[in-house]
């Protein structure tokens, strides 16, 4: 199974991303994020966008320029481009800041992607998220928190955390119940039935 490295141009705490292209089997900036990936000291396989906000690289990356008009974001093409060339696991830097739109795209990318078995997660470096679909996920103590939201009906168990939680249905009508948790120790186990957006804050 195959796993990639996309590089937006959204909002990075670059101090705190520690990633190593060595570690993926194809690396693609989307758009002006070639420009963090040169200060990450990255060179991406590919290169895709329209370049409405960045000059167009010269570079020895692939190179695929789309219209600026057109109906998904630079994420979404290069996650796609990803997901065609055999990726199965995505991390997705950036995607966070700046535009609230483009952010809840890429929120919803997680879910759309997880649906399809394809396994996305999405970073600023202070921030780490991703969507939980009937499965058991360990996370460690990062020194901030975590939080859990209902995509839809779905019951929880949280072990190892500040507020544990056995077989409880997380309600969808109170989007802040289960927000600010604490990993006690150096890890804390989260098993979700049903759909959740898992999101760690990282200090």
């Amino acid at each position: 199974m195959k796993n990639a490295l996309i590089i937006t141009g959204g909002y990075l705490n670059f101090e705190r991303i520690n990633v190593s292209a060595d570690e993926y089997d194809i690396v693609i900036a989307a758009d002006s994020g070639y420009l963090s990936a040169a200060k990450l000291h990255i060179a991406p396989d590919i290169i895709v966008g329209d370049f409405d906000s960045a000059v167009r690289p010269n570079t020895n990356a692939e190179i695929i320029t789309v219209p600026a008009e057109k109906d998904d974001t630079d994420t979404m093409l290069a996650c796609s481009i990803a997901i065609k060339r055999g990726a199965a696991e995505l991390l997705i830097l950036g995607g966070t800041g700046g535009r609230a739109d483009h952010f809840l795209s890429n929120l919803f990318l997680l879910e759309t992607f997880r649906e399809q078995n394809i396994f996305a997660t999405l970073t600023d470096g202070e921030n780490i998220l991703r969507v939980l679909q009937n499965e058991t996920v360990t996370i460690e103590n990062r020194g901030g928190y975590f939080s859990l939201f209902a995509l839809d009906e779905c019951t929880v168990t949280l072990t190892d955390c500040k507020y544990p939680l056995n077989e409880f249905t997380l309600p969808h009508s109170n989007p802040s119940f289960a927000v600010s948790n604490e990993v006690v120790g150096e890890k804390a186990t989260v098993t979700v039935k049903g759909k959740a957006i898992l999101c760690e804050s990282v200090k």
